[in-house]
């Protein structure tokens, strides 16, 4: 029986040997032998996996259009048919090994390997038991000898091709830097790693991404480190356990060896990237020309991700600055949306989110009237009380908010605020129609906000409510119009005293309307939307 085999591997050089060593497998029998199919990419082995039947694979772990264990768990998952498999990998994580157990990998190589290792496995896969057993009588290639080193270049091509490929360029910093330590980690061979920023103000290193430093604390005065040469520019690399007595890597965590690397932002030491025990000590020159490559990387990403957050905070700036222009023409909105914004902030904190999320939630709620800009003043300050169109015009502001932010790639969750603020959990709300879960978490905070705004300060046609009648409205509209969940911290809120009525603030008792607005009074009217 003919055995057929596909090889997955995106360097020719590689492909070929490990193709030629494949063909060696001796099966047994008149009949039988190997037939070898070789293919550059997973895009290709995935059209030969889904086509035709094989009875093993051989694949490199990364290739350049993905990673071979993603492809196989997608194709086990479609149903398709997966052979049993040798994994070859120049550097393998603890959690890519797990996911290849997992998958129930037969064999994983680690890159370089001998081709007396890969027959081994082949026939441990494809062959009797006594064929196996029974040494090899294999003759040696020239091509066996440049097995390694084709592996070896194989690998750094890899990482540099990872580079710039892998690296997310648009997120924020804790992940450029979490995706750059873990590409480090990889280019020396090291157990584990820390990349820490420096705060030049307090002389702090904080740690910002982190794999195997579970026991130490996350930040550290620049003092009682060893690295002040590296961040006052003196030294561009530091390796301790070059004479076997390693050091300390960071405040009471001793490691018998490491290297350590600044972080540079246009040019200027920003942070120390350290890596643990790493294979090699001291680094080979190919290994810190890839190293020095990659802080390099991190220096651009770091750069154009400052330079995006600053126009984002120029942006977000310009907008808030629309929003208190547009409240400052109706006397009874104006400091609305701050006043939405920081209430929304405190009830983010409230239910447990992390500070960069209650930071969001407070500028979606300083921005989530700011479609009103579109609304006609005929309708927006019209102190009587809305006809059905004229109310179907002010419902429109929602969605006239998410047009304004829909081409600002830094404001995509802020947009979900300003879109369903007014949309109720029981699904009667606007412009969607959305209810409980399916209405993004944030617009349910940023809707309840702005109804106690509404509710505690002056409006053209009543006073300020008292608070006894925002908490009975609560109460009566939770899980109808708001979250219930939101509706507990809200409650906790007023009852310690983080909201005040209009009427408090300004000193007037509740109840009491300012002569200006007694004059401007028609008749009960629809509430603002």
């Amino acid at each position: 029986m003919m055995l057929r085999l596909l090889i997955v591997e995106d360097q020719p050089a590689v492909r070929e040997v490990v193709a030629e060593i494949a063909a060696e497998l001796d099966t047994g029998g008149a009949d039988s032998g190997v037939e070898v199919m070789q293919v550059p990419s997973l895009a290709d082995a995935r059209m030969a996996l889904c086509s035709e039947q094989w009875q093993g694979m051989i694949t490199d772990m990364s290739l350049g259009d993905g990673n071979a264990l993603e492809m196989i768990a997608q194709l086990r998952t479609e149903g398709v048919a997966v052979p049993p498999v040798i994994l070859m990998s120049g550097f393998l994580t603890a959690a890519r090994m797990a996911q290849a157990v997992d998958l129930g990998i037969e064999h994983v190589l680690s890159k370089p390997f001998s081709p007396d290792v890969l027959l081994e496995c082949l026939n441990k896969l494809f062959c009797s038991d006594v064929q196996s057993e029974q040494p090899s009588n294999r003759v040696a290639r020239s091509s066996d000898r440049l097995l390694p080193e084709m592996f070896d270049m194989d690998r750094r091509l890899g990482l540099v091709y990872r580079m710039f490929e892998e690296m997310p360029a648009h997120h924020d910093v804790s992940e450029i830097c979490a995706s750059a330590l873990g590409l480090a980690i990889e280019v020396v061979h090291a157990d584990g790693g820390y990349l820490a920023l420096f705060e030049r103000q307090s002389q702090q290193l904080v740690q910002v991404a982190a794999d195997g430093m579970a026991s130490a604390v996350g930040s550290c005065h620049l003092d009682d480190t060893c690295f002040q040469a590296l961040i006052n520019g003196h030294d561009e690399l530091l390796q301790a356990g070059v004479d076997g007595m390693g050091g300390v890597c960071w405040p009471g965590k001793q490691e018998a060896s490491f290297v350590a690397v600044p972080v540079r932002l246009q040019g200027v030491a920003v942070g120390v990237l350290c890596l643990l025990r790493p294979g090699e000590v001291p680094l080979k020159s190919e290994t810190r020309q890839i190293l020095g490559l990659l802080v390099k990387k991190l220096d651009t990403l770091l750069d154009n991700r400052a330079v995006h957050a600053a126009l984002a905070a120029n942006m977000r700036e310009t907008l808030i600055a629309l929003v208190r222009s547009l409240e400052a023409r109706d006397r009874y909105t104006r400091d609305h949306s701050a006043r939405v914004g920081t209430l929304s902030a405190i009830l983010a904190q409230d239910l447990g989110l992390d500070s960069d999320h209650v930071d969001l939630i407070r500028t979606g709620g300083l921005l989530h009237d700011i479609g009103k800009c579109g609304v006609p003043d005929s309708v927006l300050l019209k102190p009587g009380r809305y006809t059905d169109q004229e109310f179907a015009i002010m419902k429109a502001h929602p969605a006239i908010g998410d047009n304004i932010l829909a081409n600002m790639d830094t404001m995509v969750r802020e947009r979900q605020m300003l879109r369903h603020h007014h949309e109720r959990f029981d699904g009667y709300g606007y412009p969607d129609r959305l209810a409980g879960e399916d209405i993004p978490f944030d617009a349910r905070i940023v809707c309840a906000a702005d109804a106690i705004d509404a509710m505690t300060t002056h409006r053209v046609y009543r006073m300020a409510r008292p608070l006894s009648f925002c908490l009975e409205q609560l109460k009566a509209n939770s899980g109808t119009q708001f979250d219930p969940r939101v509706v507990e911290v809200a409650i906790a809120a007023i009852e310690r005293g983080d909201v005040r009525t209009q009427a408090e603030a300004s000193h007037q008792p509740d109840g009491v309307m300012p002569l200006s607005a007694l004059i401007s009074v028609k008749t009960e009217v629809r509430k603002y939307a």
